[in-house]
């Protein structure tokens, strides 16, 4: 028999699945990542030639309990006011994402599983652990999930300038180009 408290969630766990009878109390550990990786892949495979890819309801309820209702609507108006754009070199065809902010002025750098230049994912992610991803990364894999994800191709060097402004930390406030 399995004690109560070992089923409980632990940080950046979704659900602690028991292993085989006659292996133990051992449990493995279910990536809310994972989880959330799992149904952005849905969604981007639901779309078809003649039919984009479809965000349902129940997409909707599994990212909330992860990522929090609140978290999730500010992700999505991010992603439905069109504010998430792929940056793609012209000659390397290496990427980032930048997505805009709430002012004019605020644009963050973006990678959605690795890093954000905002404030947030420093705080919230890396910090405190209390977040799986800000709203700009979630933002991010929300739109191309969805494929509505806007390229932008800019020069080589232009990237490199971009990277390094935000490396610096001076590019949250640069304006958008």
């Amino acid at each position: 028999m399995y004690a109560p408290s070992a089923w409980a969630a632990t940080p950046g766990t979704v659900e602690r699945t028991p292993r085989a009878p006659g292996l133990g109390a051992a449990f493995v550990p279910l990536s809310a990542t994972a989880v959330a990786d799992a149904i952005f892949d849905e969604i981007r495979l639901s779309g078809t030639e003649t039919r984009p890819p479809e965000l349902t309801d129940r997409h909707l309820e599994v990212l909330a309990s992860i990522f929090d209702e609140k978290h999730l609507g500010n992700a999505l108006e991010l992603v439905q006011s069109g504010k998430v754009k792929r940056l793609v070199a012209h000659r390397s065809r290496r990427w980032c994402f930048q997505v805009r902010g709430r002012t004019v002025n605020e644009t963050y750098l973006c990678y959605p599983d690795a890093f954000c230049s905002c404030r947030a994912f420093q705080w919230d992610v890396i910090s405190r652990g209390e977040k799986v991803a800000c709203k700009h990364q979630l933002a991010v894999k929300l739109a191309t999930a969805v494929n509505v994800v806007c390229d932008s191709e800019v020069t080589d060097l232009l990237m490199a300038q971009l990277l390094e402004a935000y490396a610096r930390g001076g590019g949250e406030k640069k304006q958008n180009k």
